[in-house]
């Protein structure tokens, strides 16, 4: 009989992002279910190397070398290492773990795939040849092919283009070990669904190819209910990239959820304009606190990042649906993006404005807002129109290959001039920090007494 073989499963350090990057947001369910499609098969080894928190933030050399330590005993009869580039946060690091590899096991064969080998397969393929197999889109199909045939090390790096993969068969991730993502504060993270119907031109998940996908109600509901006898959570949060793409789905979903009597929190994230009253207050009554990516109130900009065929239809609705949340004391956060190509001082205002006239008046309030500075995304609709961003509003995108560079990531990926009206006066373009922080504080002191208590049990205070 055939011996099992070994797959190592390997999540990069992030180096260059420590004021980006969080140890306690890094969970990935998706290695998970790359390990639970080929368990029958392998012995799988799974070594999440960016939360490790042995480090200072900022001391590349200490975590390099406690990596090494690392790496050196999760490495020991290994047949394949599989390594997920999940975000081009984890690019630099990729490299590093498959440097290390190579120096220490030079025959070993290197499997890379995520987000970012999707949309630029190419930073993995050169003359170094430290990859073997560079996947893109959906991993599970070609890592059992690996794993079956015992592929050795190609004499070329092989770009594989990936069939999606379809979550159809929940039992192929055995639930009963699945990981915490904090043990402590008793938080889980998990995906019921994949993909995004939406082409949104800054956001990468559209370069997957394929369409959204998703278990049945009745699996999803079989895996909650058995997570919480298993675990007990306090909070169970979803990573799917669009929650709720299916209003019949998601109404069959929280139905069965209130039905089950669910004790835990559960967080998701999700578009306003999917959303209807009756949605709003099912995610209430299940105790969920919901987070809508609005990311523009301004028509313009709407249209530029291609949020939506009908801008003004798009806005209308996110308004209704993110002041019925309110009304109903619904927890939820809001999600606004500054900076996009083509961004002026009054697309700004126009969305800052926006979003405080949902909470005019002297009614309830249960959220917040969150608001960030446009950087670009390998692969996506901005990365390729960069040039003609720049000859019609005059963005200057300084460092858009930012990925790669040894410095501060953050700041060198949001070096962007968004329009020639904001020239000479860039130092406008982080005036959002102020508006958020005093939108929030005014919010905060609104909240009532049920919001209050239920942020305080959701984040464990």
């Amino acid at each position: 009989m055939t011996s099992r073989s070994t797959l190592l499963l390997v999540a990069p350090p992030v180096l260059y992002a420590p004021t980006w990057w969080s140890s306690r947001v890094a969970s990935k369910p998706h290695l998970h279910s790359l390990a639970g499609f080929v368990r029958d098969l392998a012995e799988v080894r799974i070594l999440e190397l960016d939360v490790d928190t042995s480090s200072p933030a900022g001391d590349v050399a200490g975590l390099l070398a406690a990596i090494d330590e690392r790496l050196a005993s999760a490495l020991d009869q290994v047949d394949l290492v599989g390594i997920s580039c999940w975000t081009s946060l984890h690019y630099l690091g990729a490299i590093a773990v498959a440097r290390k590899i190579r120096a220490r096991y030079p025959d070993l064969p290197i499997a890379v795939g995520g987000h970012h080998t999707t949309a630029m397969p190419s930073d993995f393929v050169d003359d170094e040849h430290l990859f073997d197999f560079v996947v893109c889109g959906d991993g599970e199909h070609v890592l059992r092919s690996l794993c079956e045939q015992r592929r050795r090390r190609p004499p070329q790096t092989e770009v594989v283009r990936a069939a999606p993969y379809q979550l159809s068969d929940p039992t192929r991730i055995d639930w009963a070990s699945y990981p915490w993502h904090d043990p402590e504060q008793r938080v889980l993270w998990l995906s019921l669904s994949r993909g995004c119907p939406f082409r949104c031109a800054y956001c990468a998940e559209p370069q997957r190819g394929t369409s959204w996908n998703h278990y049945s109600v009745e699996d999803a509901l079989g895996i909650l209910e058995s997570l919480a006898r298993s675990h007990q959570p306090r909070v169970v949060c979803f990573a799917d990239p669009l929650f709720g793409a299916s209003r019949r789905w998601t109404d069959a979903l929280l139905d069965g959820i209130h039905r089950l009597g669910l004790t835990n929190m559960f967080w998701c994230e999700t578009r306003a304009d999917l959303m209807t009253p009756e949605l709003l207050e099912k995610f209430r009554a299940c105790r969920f606190k919901v987070d809508f990516g609005l990311d523009t109130g301004s028509e313009t900009m709407a249209r530029r990042m291609v949020k939506s065929p009908s801008p003004s239809t798009y806005l209308r609705k996110a308004r209704e649906m993110i002041g019925h949340a309110n009304s109903i004391e619904l927890f939820h956060d809001t999600y606004v993006l500054f900076n996009f190509p083509g961004e002026t001082p009054e697309t700004t205002r126009e969305t800052q404005e926006f979003v405080t006239s949902i909470a005019e008046g002297n009614g309830p309030i249960s959220g917040w807002v969150s608001s960030q500075s446009f950087f670009i995304l390998p692969g996506t609709e901005t990365y390729r129109r960069m040039d003609d961003y720049h000859r019609e509003y005059g963005t200057e995108i300084r460092n858009p290959t930012w990925w790669r560079e040894t410095g501060d990531q953050n700041a060198l990926a949001t070096d962007v001039l968004p329009s020639h009206a904001f020239r000479g006066r860039e130092h406008e373009l982080r005036d959002f920090k102020a508006w958020q922080d005093t939108v929030n504080i005014g919010r905060l002191q609104r909240h009532s007494s049920a919001v209050s208590s239920f942020m305080k049990g959701f984040y464990g205070l």
